[in-house]
């Protein structure tokens, strides 16, 4: 059963704005399965609404998918409470905020709020996954990783930044667990620097990043005080969360 789920959760996982399409031949050499497996596979999802038939062999994320997303952005607690800081930072600091939390290896954009400074939306929006890459959030949630995990990413192929190495890398995440934040300089594939700071569950553990944009210049000229409204920021929900718990 939980290898029929894994291999259902790696089918799923193919499905991407890039390749919103697959179809059995290609999910089968992508996944290193047999073309029967991979079409019993494609068929189950699209028989329980997680994946729709849309020509001969052809599948795309069925409407389901956005039933239980829709469900999952309702009801987050994290979301709520994130949601009114997010905001607030966003409006003390005049620059865009993002709450975003771990997905299986890769990270998930939850909330998103963008600056009126900006003439047009810049970035990944709300519901949108990434890989691993250099940025500040990418940072702070890799650093609550453990190094056998983080070893396995980088091994894998899913961790994308400049650094040469597995070690150089948990040195760059080290100075970010002893700081309490993260900073990157404009790294593919966004154009903006930012400052990220780890957000905690009840138990302490880190359940979500909120990074602030920095666009110009002067932004980019004020870190530490950009990463001291960061972490703040961070810190009331995490409280929130805490205040939440207890008193259920």
């Amino acid at each position: 059963m939980l290898g029929t789920l894994a291999r259902a959760g790696a089918v799923l996982d193919l499905f991407t704005t890039e390749e919103p399409e697959w179809g059995v031949t290609a999910t089968a050499q992508r996944l290193g399965i047999g073309k029967s497996l991979a079409h019993d596979v494609l068929a189950s999802l699209a028989g329980i609404g997680l994946l729709q038939r849309v020509g001969h062999g052809r599948y795309r994320l069925g409407w389901r998918t956005v039933t239980l997303a829709s469900v999952l952005l309702r009801t987050s607690e994290l979301k709520a409470h994130a949601r009114p800081v997010v905001r607030d930072l966003a409006e003390r600091q005049g620059l865009t905020v993002s709450l975003a939390a771990w997905d299986c290896g890769r990270i998930i954009y939850i909330d998103r709020r963008y600056s009126a400074r900006r003439t047009s939306p810049c970035g990944p929006a709300a519901g949108t996954a990434v890989a691993l890459n250099g940025s500040a959030a990418s940072k702070v949630l890799l650093a609550s990783r453990p190094h056998d995990e983080i070893k396995m990413l980088w091994g894998d192929g899913l961790v994308h930044t400049r650094h040469a190495s597995v070690d150089e890398l948990e040195l760059d995440l080290d100075v970010v667990r002893r700081h309490g934040w993260a900073h990157n300089d404009a790294e593919e594939p966004y154009d903006s620097s930012a400052v990220a700071a780890p957000v905690r569950d009840a138990d302490g553990n880190v359940a979500a990043a909120i990074s602030l944009d920095l666009l110009d210049p002067f932004s980019t000229s004020n870190i530490d005080l950009h990463a001291r409204a960061v972490v703040a920021a961070a810190s009331r929900i995490s409280a929130a969360i805490r205040h939440h718990a207890l008193a259920a």
